[in-house]
């Protein structure tokens, strides 16, 4: 299908050029040729856009916003909003959910508080009261302890040796208890307290998302949809990110065209050519600009295009605010080039190879290979500086062998 438009194109073209140039077939060779004339040389670059605002206000996800949300609701694209008009809304659900979670969290390490407390109590009394018996039982043992043999045999001064210093042993063991209870218990009431800062940190942060989940208009203005990366605007459920660009506010006073060229029609387009724009809503209008921005590579239009197309700007010499909105369709030509007759052949005629051009130019005994200088070059014609004059004949297509000189 694309080779056989290719070669209605082609055909289309031939006979463009043999109306415009005279050109005819050759009885005796059958060689379609044509005679050279000196023209004017124009190059008109076609481009298709929409016009945007010079300069804008962006609206934008609040910066205080953290982590990524759900777009839950925007406003209609180009509707007139004042200033602090909500333009769009999050979807507070999750957040409102992560934030009950962590305050569940934070009372449950209260309760966690009490009760490690409570232990903590009961502990430090059974130590004490540990400690206040055994007191009183080394007080005794010590009292009573006797070493007279005539009273206690051997075995048993021992015996009560041997309780006294297990006394004290235990009385020992309670004084460290106590000391120790103290700073595992202090310690473990620290680490619950690290605990809840750690949520309440993540309670006041879910607490500002959602003081945040509204997004309003910094001023009065027409609110536009600003398209992502990939060309597409914001929709229902979309995740958005602190600091992304939802839409704009566009100073509508001053119009610019935003427009897009097809790779391989944008040779020759720089800054500064002068352009001309219609609207297709009004065909019959026609302004005036020249290009201001160019972009230096193609790229698509469209996410997985395989058609590449150069996006450049044509500011505009006036702006019509009762027909000019943004986001209005148009068409432009870029005028590229214009020069007075110069001697220009069609690009099919010209052959090259190592660099070196040449046309097949007819004389008398045949057609002979005629070096030339090429000049500036458009789409479908090239200027010929040196090698041509004006009414010479050239062949369009390679000649055969047999009429070649």
């Amino acid at each position: 299908m694309n080779m056989t438009v290719k070669y209605v194109k082609a055909v289309a073209l031939l006979i463009m050029v043999m109306t415009l140039f005279g050109c005819s077939p050759q009885p005796s060779d059958g060689v379609l040729t044509m005679v050279v004339e000196q023209r004017d040389f124009n190059v008109q670059i076609p481009a298709t856009g929409e016009l945007e605002a010079s300069q804008s206000t962006a609206v934008t996800v609040p910066s205080g916003l953290r982590g990524p949300q759900s777009l839950a609701w925007i406003l209609d694209n180009f509707s007139w909003v004042k200033a602090g008009d909500v333009v769009a809304r999050m979807d507070p659900t999750r957040e409102s959910y992560r934030l009950e979670r962590e305050r569940f969290d934070f009372s449950k390490l209260d309760l966690d508080s009490k009760i490690q407390q409570e232990k903590d109590k009961t502990v430090s009394q059974e130590l004490q009261a540990g400690t206040e018996i055994t007191g009183k039982e080394k007080a005794l043992a010590e009292q009573f302890f006797s070493e007279d043999e005539r009273v206690y045999t051997k075995i048993e001064i021992i015996e009560q040796m041997r309780n006294q210093d297990y006394l004290g042993a235990k009385m020992d063991y309670f004084d460290w208890g106590l000391a120790q209870h103290d700073a595992q218990a202090q310690a473990e009431q620290d680490l619950i307290t690290l605990k809840q800062q750690g949520h309440q940190a993540k309670i006041r942060r879910f607490e500002n998302n959602l003081n945040q989940m509204e997004i309003t208009a910094p001023h009065d203005g027409l609110f536009v949809y600003q398209a992502g990366w990939d060309g597409a605007s914001p929709v229902v459920g979309d995740m958005m990110w602190s600091g992304f660009t939802i839409g704009t506010l566009p100073d509508t006073s001053v119009m610019q065209a935003k427009l897009f060229v097809l790779e391989s029609e944008a040779a020759g387009l720089t800054l500064g050519q002068p352009a001309s724009i219609t609207l297709d809503a009004y065909p019959n209008k026609s302004f005036n600009g020249k290009v201001v921005q160019l972009d230096a590579l193609a790229k698509p239009k469209e996410k997985d295009s395989p058609v590449n197309y150069f996006q450049f700007t044509v500011s505009l010499d006036e702006t019509v605010a009762a027909i000019m909105q943004p986001g209005r369709q148009l068409s432009a030509t870029v005028h590229a080039l214009s020069v007075e007759q110069v001697i220009t052949v069609p690009n099919q005629a010209l052959f090259q190879k190592e660099g070196a051009y040449w046309v097949y130019l007819k004389t008398a005994k045949g057609f002979t290979k005629q070096v030339v200088t090429t000049g500036q070059r458009s789409i479908d014609m090239t200027v010929i500086t040196d090698g041509l004059s004006a009414g010479d004949v050239i062949a369009l297509t390679t000649p055969p062998k047999r009429s070649r000189v």
